[in-house]
């Protein structure tokens, strides 16, 4: 897995500030970057004099570049469709072939002997379009997948078109990529955010990344260019092989604190109705006890405890699903932060998770 980011040239930030972006983004784990060639409000003759600085750039600091581009992009970077290789020579990995490209000349692609990746768009791929493609016998060790983000209030897609198109590409072990918005610098000329998912446009890019991530994307991409560094911060530190979830505590033991922070958790295979339940939290206390205390109505998102009076089950963490009413067996420890609360639908059997 990894994460990215956008620079887009030929626009509002200059030359030295993209620059600078992307040094930043280095230091806080993104690895990859995504530009466009086919941005209709661009200036192309400063976008491709600056486009060449950029890969440099990326290439010098080891990060991986792709670059959206259309058959007119060609003709600006004075590069021949039916050889590649001077697109590599530029010093991509990769090209993301969208709009104006027929499934033979994609698949053609994928042939290339230069190592260039080729990247179709994930959020308009059908079960059509892979019939198409292969009939003229792509190489898939070449192909990978990037959906779009949606400049315009209520076009991004729904979860349950975002799920079908990654059905298709997983079930041909294809790589995929996805966006989330910034909500502090949103790239003109709408300034509504650059997210794949509508529900993301006004979420914080934190949490968009967690669900993409939970929903089972390869890497995640900061669509908006430039997010603040608090945003980028936050996203970067994101551990993508296990789900974090942030977490306001009650008073606690040391115990308790020990029980929720010191554990890898592990959802029961046998997932419950009500509750996730850890399976690595009932350890041995080491001769400690844990006491009643905060018995109160659990609510959605409450962690629990058990205390000393459930016998064999004390020391147990649970996430309630639900409401469930007070039980003087079962402290309520903390509660997971709103924001976090719509990623325990992605906690399933055996699926592991972290606090923090």
């Amino acid at each position: 897995m990894g994460k990215g980011i956008s620079v887009f040239t030929g626009m509002k930030y200059t030359l030295k500030e993209n620059i600078t972006y992307i040094n930043n983004s280095k230091a806080l784990g993104f690895d990859t970057i995504f530009t466009s060639l086919h941005i209709p409000e661009a200036n192309y003759e400063k976008a491709v004099e600056e486009f060449k600085v950029i890969v440099a750039e990326a290439n010098n600091l080891s990060m991986s570049i792709i670059a959206d581009i259309s058959p007119r992009a060609f003709t600006y970077l004075c590069a021949d469709m039916n050889n590649l290789k001077s697109i590599k020579d530029m010093g991509l990995q990769g090209v993301r072939v969208d709009f104006g490209f027929s499934p033979k000349q994609i698949s053609n692609f994928t042939n290339n002997k230069f190592g260039l990746k080729i990247e179709i768009n994930a959020s308009t791929v059908t079960e059509r379009f892979f019939v198409e493609l292969e009939e003229y016998n792509p190489n898939y060790e070449m192909l990978q997948s990037c959906h779009n983000y949606y400049p315009r209030l209520n076009t991004g897609l729904s979860i349950n078109t975002f799920n079908k198109k990654n059905k298709m590409l997983k079930k041909r072990n294809i790589k995929i990529s996805a966006f989330v918005p910034s909500l502090i610098n949103k790239r003109g000329p709408i300034y509504e955010g650059l997210a794949t998912l509508e529900k993301h446009r006004f979420l914080s890019p934190y949490v968009a990344a967690k669900e993409l991530f939970a929903l089972g994307m390869d890497n995640i991409i900061f669509g908006d260019s430039i997010p603040s560094d608090d945003e980028l911060r936050s996203v970067g530190d994101i551990n993508e092989n296990i789900l974090e979830l942030r977490v306001n505590l009650n008073n606690c033991s040391s115990i308790e604190r020990k029980i929720i922070f010191d554990n890898i958790h592990e959802n029961r295979p046998d997932s419950a109705e009500d509750v996730i339940r850890s399976t690595n939290s009932r350890v041995d206390l080491h001769g400690g006890t844990i006491y009643p205390h905060d018995n109160t109505t659990r609510t959605i998102g409450s962690i629990t405890i058990d205390n000393k009076d459930y016998l064999r089950y004390s020391g147990e963490l649970q996430i309630c699903k639900k409401t469930l009413p007070q039980d003087d067996r079962v402290n309520v420890v903390g509660n997971i932060l709103k924001d976090d609360l719509i990623l325990l639908k992605y906690i399933d059997d055996e699926t592991k998770f972290k606090l923090k």
